[in-house]
């Protein structure tokens, strides 16, 4: 059997090989005495019928067919040993370049190929988060506002009073009629401030005096720079009418105030914890996002190659998750394509950059645990069970059994490796982890679903 094979791009290999005749004849007689035992020839008792008669009945291109199902197969297999070939996956038969001799040709997908570069000389600043002092006071002044007193007032609107109002806002000279009405809604409740700025700034001073059951029109010509490209020095028609006056009582800061908000001992003890907790909010928010920049700088550094089966196979993946998230919205997929006008080959190009994307990223973070040399014991993938059911309390029995299993644990422990894999990238980055033994792991930073795991390693 002779083979010839060729590098193509995107690894993968094109193989032509040769099959010696004799091969080929064997092949189609033994599939001859098949079909001639599978199927009823009269005159012949099953598995008896010469092969001239078998290929008469059949055609000696069908018969070439079904020996090729069977031969095609061993000859691959055959093929991969002989060139010493590793494939990622199937390969396929793309061709027959001829019959006499009987010569094929496969495309064959490699395993994919990842070079992470000179990544241990990554550094990028990192700046701890500040919470400053006028955050913290809006923050808290936020907090005053929400325990305002509603009521009903029998009077006209004053500024920060609440109003009930319907609204209707029309374009005066829209460039379509589909865009000329701007909203209609009814039972709309704003805050009357002078910052307010729904539907447009200034609002307030077409409210402000006016009663329940009262009516108002006004216009307003948006600004050059507003926004909206769209509404840029159009002028609009606004036509309200008051449905009812709610006056709006912000009580001062008490200790009263402070332990009815919360588990607050006093004034003092909601300022301590609400900057605490602004400042975890904050160096959560930094870490997530510092986080982000190290993967992205990795992957840009990195040579990734893969075959377009990857690709293929993670497009999939990710149409069956939007296929899992439309059946929550009691939506199937055809429907949903129905809906948006396009068809499956649309929609899988759309998705496709996002699989590429993900795909990179998996396979980059895969061989730095390989070069890094992580690991997780089964011990760590218990700890995590545990840390996951133990919110669930008397139900976290019944929710255990869903990841301690083969399937669950080989999920968590991908996790956790993306987790680790992470970690190690964030301390190169920050520049304490010259080496993989003097790293630390240190607490879990949060993984973006979207741009997958180790799945793919």
């Amino acid at each position: 059997m002779k083979i010839e094979t060729e590098d193509l791009e995107d690894r993968e290999v094109q193989l032509t090989i040769e099959v010696p005749i004799e091969r080929l004849q064997s092949a189609m007689r033994t599939t001859a005495r098949r079909l001639s035992r599978e199927t009823k020839i009269p005159g012949f008792r099953p598995g008896k019928a010469p092969y001239h008669i078998i290929i008469s009945k059949f055609g000696e291109e069908s018969v070439f067919q079904e020996a090729l199902d069977d031969l095609g197969q061993e000859i691959y297999r055959q093929a991969l040993d002989q060139s010493k070939l590793e494939p990622y996956g199937p390969g396929s038969l793309n061709e027959i370049v001829s019959r006499d001799p009987l010569v094929l040709r496969y495309t064959v997908p490699l395993l994919p190929e990842v070079d992470l570069g000179d990544y241990r000389e990554l550094r990028i600043p990192y700046q701890e988060p500040e919470v400053t002092d006028e955050a913290f006071e809006e923050t808290l002044e936020r907090l005053r506002q929400s325990q305002a007193l509603i009521e009903p007032a029998d009077r006209s609107v004053q500024l920060s009073d609440v109003v009930v109002i319907d609204i209707r806002g029309e374009l005066r000279e829209p460039p379509d009629e589909e865009s000329a009405i701007l909203l209609d809604n009814k039972g709309i409740e704003v805050l009357v401030t002078e910052e307010t700025d729904w539907p447009v700034p200034g609002i307030a001073d077409h409210l402000v005096g006016l009663e329940a059951s009262d009516e108002t029109d006004f216009e307003y010509t948006f600004p050059e720079d507003y926004p909206s490209e769209d509404l840029r020095e159009l002028i609009a028609d606004f036509h309200i009418k008051i449905q009812e006056v709610k006056s709006r009582f912000v009580p001062e800061w008490t200790d009263n105030l402070a332990s009815n908000i919360g588990e607050y001992d006093d004034l003092l003890d909601l300022r301590l914890k609400l900057r605490e907790n602004l400042q975890k909010r904050a160096q959560q928010e930094k870490d997530a996002e510092f986080t982000q920049h190290v993967i992205e700088a990795i992957v840009e550094g990195a040579t990734v190659n893969f075959p377009p089966l990857m690709l293929q196979e993670e497009t999939d993946e990710l149409m069956t998750e939007l296929e899992r998230s439309l059946q929550g919205q009691n939506l199937s997929l055809e429907d949903y394509m129905k809906i948006e006008n396009k068809t499956d080959e649309e929609l899988r190009n759309e998705l496709e950059p996002r699989a590429r994307k993900r795909l990179t990223r998996a396979l980059v973070l895969g061989k730095l645990v390989e070069q890094e040399g992580i690991e997780v014991g089964e011990e760590e993938v218990d700890s995590e069970i545990d840390r996951i059911v133990a919110p669930f309390k008397e139900h976290s029995e019944a929710l255990r059994k869903s990841f301690d299993n083969p399937m669950g644990r080989r999920r968590l422990t991908l996790d956790l490796l993306t987790n680790k894999a992470i970690n190690r990238l964030v301390g190169i980055a920050k520049g304490e982890a010259a080496h993989p033994e003097e790293t630390s792991e240190g607490d879990e930073v949060e993984i973006i679903p979207e741009e997958g795991n180790l799945e793919k390693e």
